[in-house]
Order: structure tokens, then sequence, then C-alpha cells
């Protein structure tokens, strides 16, 4: 095992900063987890970590070695790509003993890291087949078991599940996290898939535009956003994000709606928010924060609504700003009701509208 750090580190192609700045520390021995919309830079963040792609200035450390100018074969990592990348012509057991065979592992100490592989992940049935006769998932395990064969340091996942249907991606899910706690190492995993980032990772970093917008267990990663981004991009379906404007009048500290709806400040806001009287700011509620009450609230009339099973989005529309909520199935009202709304205040956020920062990160 081994920690990954990373400072300052900066990727440029040409004119175009596709990694900017980054600093991250990986614990040893976590599954860290970079999630973003395409394009945000996290599996170049990744192939600078593996030496496919030169940092252009910054510092990676796996370990206590500064790695920027070691290549690939020499960092003591091994790398699961999302295309399996298995050798067609060879056999499943071939190609999980690959990587020892190139290293010059004495072939009776292949075959019983081989056995004890297939025996970990249920791949001993298959270990005389070749990849053309093997399902996706199948496919996926064996790439994982080259990977694990080696025992390197660090673990490096970029979107590996994304080739397989939604069943057996929940079910990969749960044999990665599995795998994580027998053999104790660290992992660093890139998706874009949210839902995998929310599940597997005790570490969750966020990335946008080549930043790290935040880097944080996934709990308060969801109910403590860093960022308008954050709150917008983690959570299906997305954060509330309403324009509202800082009033105190005899009631206390509060937020202004369209409409003329007031929000109560709670407690745990009014230091960072209540003293900007009369500005601007983005408040962010989640939708299952959006409560649908019979005795007091704001009036809206339900647009439309959206079974999901076990919850119905709620699409509402009335007085105060376009609002979305989450409710039991079971209780969910019809399009074109007249219901009352009402927010969970200790659960909002607030942000500042041009740099989306959440104004109450400080005092969490």
């Amino acid at each position: 095992m081994a920690s990954v750090t990373l400072t300052r580190v900066h990727k440029r192609y040409g004119h175009t900063l596709a990694v900017d700045g980054v600093d991250l520390e990986i614990p040893d021995g976590s599954f860290t987890v970079l999630v973003g919309p395409s394009g945000c830079g996290k599996t170049t963040t990744l192939r600078m970590v593996a030496g496919l792609e030169e940092v252009t200035t910054g510092e990676i450390r796996i370990g206590d070695s500064v790695v920027n100018d070691l290549p690939a074969a020499e960092r003591d990592i091994a790398m699961v790509f999302q295309s399996y990348a298995l050798y067609p012509h060879m056999t499943v057991a071939e190609n999980i003993g690959f990587g020892l065979r190139l290293r010059g592992t004495p072939k009776h100490a292949i075959a019983a890291r081989i056995d004890e592989v297939a025996q970990m992940l249920g791949l001993g049935d298959l270990l005389q087949r070749k990849p053309r006769q093997l399902s996706g998932g199948q496919r996926q395990r064996v790439a994982l078991g080259r990977a694990i064969a080696r025992r390197p340091a660090v673990f490096l996942m970029d979107e590996p599940l994304s080739n397989l249907d939604a069943q057996l991606r929940a079910q990969t899910r749960a044999e990665l996290i599995r795998l994580h706690r027998e053999l104790d190492a660290t992992f660093l995993y890139v998706t874009h898939d949210q839902v995998e980032a929310m599940t597997m990772g005790a570490q969750v970093v966020v990335m946008h535009e080549g930043r790290i917008q935040q880097a944080a267990p996934p709990e308060e990663v969801y109910l403590h956003p860093a960022s308008s981004f954050v709150a917008s991009f983690i959570g299906n379906p997305a954060t509330n994000l309403v324009p509202a404007e800082v009033c105190v009048n005899g009631a206390g500290p509060g937020l202004r709606l369209a409409g003329g709806v007031r929000v109560a400040l709670p407690p745990r806001l009014q230091p960072a928010v209540g003293g900007r009287q009369g500005e601007e700011v983005l408040l962010g509620v989640r939708p299952e924060h959006v409560r649908l009450c019979t005795d007091a609230g704001t009036p809206y009339r339900v647009e439309m609504t959206e079974l999901l099973g076990h919850q119905t989005l709620v699409h509402l529309r009335g007085a105060g700003p376009a609002l979305v909520s989450t409710v039991d199935s079971r209780r969910a009202p019809r399009a074109g009701e007249e219901v009352l709304v009402a927010f969970d205040t200790e659960c909002l956020n607030c942000f500042e509208p041009t740099s989306g920062r959440n104004l109450s990160s400080s005092m969490q």
C-alpha cells in the first residue's frame, strides 16, 4: 500500500489547460473517487498518476517517492481500463498471470497466485476460456484479477464499469467494495457516475473545468456542498438552486424569494449570511427537503409527477420559484392538485451567485 499526493499539478495541451493546480491527498489504503462531467480533468489526472501523461508542472508522490520522471512500469501501480484490455489469444489464467511473467516470477508462484485470485473473484471455472467466451462482467473480473495478481501499491481504475448493464454494474460495485476491504489497498477510481462515487468512495473528489471543487466524505459532499456546482452535480434529482435576497426585519434574518415568499434563516446560516442585507444569494435546497404540507406553507400547484418506484418526483409551480420535491409514492399528489410547500430550513445551503462558493462553508 501507499499514499498518493498531488501538489499544484497542472497539465497543459498547447493553449488548453486540462488540469489546473490540483492539490490532493489520497491516504494509504483509502478508496478515493474522482467524479465530474466529461472534460473536467479527472481521467487526465489519473493518467498522470499512472505515468501515461507527463506532468506540465507540479509534483506527484506515491508513498515517499516523487514519481514525475518515473516510467509507468516503475511506479508500482496497476490500472484497470474501461475497455478491459485483455489479450484475446490468451486464456483467463494467462491474462491474469501476464504481468507476473513479465516480472520473471517463478512458474509455481504464478500458478499459486492465479488460483488465489481466481478464488477471490469467482473465476475458478473459467481459467481455460478465452476472452471471447466470456460475458462483459466476467471480462471485467479478469481485468481486475490481472491487476490484483501483481499486488501493486496503488490500484488505478478508469471508468471500469461503464460498459456493463445497470444490474451488473450494481453487482460489480459491491464486488469492488468487498475487494477493497479484503486487499486493504489504495484505490483511485475515476467515474462520471455520481451513484458510483457516492456508494463506493470513502473520499469523493468532485472536479470541474480542471479544478477540484470539493474533496470530502460522500455525506459531507451531499449535505454541505462546497459550491453550487457540487450541489447541482451530486444528487439525482439535482438540488433546487433558487435566487434569493437577504432581508432582515422584525422576524429576524431571512431570504426573500420570487413571489414575495420569505424563508427564515436557520441559526447555522445566520453568521455567514445574515449580515448580507439586500445582497443576492443562491438558495440550495434538496428535493427531499421541500415538504408538501397540509396546514401551513406557500400555495403551489402540482405541474407533473414522475414515478421512480418508492419515490415520486413532484414538479411544482406557484407564486414562488419553480421547485422539485421528492415524496413517498404512496402519498404522492396528482398533477393539477393544489398543495402547500415549506422547506426543512436546517438543511438549506446558501451560495455566492458569481463564484458559486458555499457561504456557510467556513461555519461548518
